[in-house]
């Protein structure tokens, strides 16, 4: 079974997870006979995979056949699974907890495509009502602390299969980063009565410089500090804490936002492997007021080198404002 484990200088959590090891890897078929034939998330190939947990089908069509348009599945190679009670061990100053969680992964199309921005608008919309429904679920089990949604998109981004995929994980524990960022929101929530995010939403609607598309309801911009070369956020222009309250409006609002701006991504920078991940207040902590939830989206343009490892502070060479003017100008 997996393992988490404290570092013991740093207090960082790792997991351990061996037998994510043996995870196919399929890139580059030569053509689409081959695809269909080994590719696991392909319509027809659903014996490939563990039974589904969750799926938008046609009328009339069966569980583990085709006829869906979204498939959820535990994934076959989970980093965490769901078995028994959270215990832990400690050994001298080595302290560890049992792998326990949900791994989870949503099969996006039906067909073997590879790149989000090429799907129809309306599976876009069912991706994103898939993605609602599993954290939705999983949010209600007191278990866990944290989730967790996340698209690894191309190869350099850590994608082992590129059928169009995103992944789910449910924690027991609340990971550090975001608990430092919500004792900094409610802090400032506190000093001034304000979310901070919707602040940040106000000024970057205000100034410009760093917006790169807005519509009624949401706003695309890069931050202010960004990570890594073309950073950017897509957050609700209304303050909303968790995305599982995302109304069926809000979601096929957000589909047209979002594949508007993987569309200026792929035009800009000429379709690069991404990451992003969905920031959604964590289930059971009373962080409404002060939480906004976004989509973080992070093109794997540069990598972390030796300076960002030893000091763990990021170096990045493209400044938010140039890239914000090119992912505008990239606009249909």
């Amino acid at each position: 079974m997996p393992e988490f484990r404290r570092d013991p200088i740093t207090g960082r959590l790792i997991i351990i997870a061996a037998g994510r090891s043996k995870r196919p890897r399929q890139h580059g078929a030569r053509n689409a006979q081959a695809h269909g034939e080994l590719c696991p998330f392909c319509a027809g190939n659903e014996a490939m995979t563990p039974p589904e947990v969750w799926a938008l089908r046609e009328n009339d069509s069966h569980g583990d056949k085709p006829g869906w348009t979204v498939r959820v599945v535990p994934n076959k190679y989970p980093a965490l699974e769901n078995h028994g009670a959270l215990t832990a061990k400690k050994d001298a100053f080595y302290e560890s907890l049992n792998g326990l969680g949900v791994h989870e992964v949503i099969i996006e199309s039906p067909d073997h495509e590879i790149n989000m921005g090429a799907l129809r608008m309306d599976q876009c919309t069912a991706i994103l009502r898939a993605y609602r429904a599993r954290m939705r679920a999983l949010g209600d089990d007191s278990r866990w602390r944290y989730l967790l949604l996340y698209k690894n998109h191309g190869k350099r981004a850590g994608a082992t299969l590129e059928h169009v995929h995103s992944q789910l994980i449910a924690l027991p524990v609340v990971p550090q980063s975001a608990a430092d960022e919500l004792n900094r929101a409610e802090k400032h929530y506190d000093s001034t009565g304000h979310c901070i995010s919707c602040e940040i939403v106000q000024c970057e609607v205000e100034r410009g410089e760093r917006l790169v598309s807005q519509s009624e309801k949401f706003i695309a911009l890069c931050p202010f500090a960004p990570r890594f070369g073309y950073e950017a956020w897509i957050l609700p222009k209304n303050h909303v804490a968790a995305f599982e309250q995302s109304t069926d409006e809000d979601i096929t609002a957000l589909a047209q936002f979002l594949k508007d701006f993987i569309l200026r991504l792929n035009r800009a920078l000429d379709q690069p492997a991404f990451n992003y991940v969905i920031c959604s207040k964590p289930p059971h902590q009373s962080a409404t007021r002060y939480y906004h939830w976004r989509i973080e989206i992070l093109p794997q343009i540069a990598r972390a080198a030796g300076f960002e490892w030893g000091s763990g502070m990021y170096m990045n060479a493209v400044a938010p404002e140039g890239a914000a003017r090119l992912l505008r100008d990239a606009a249909l």
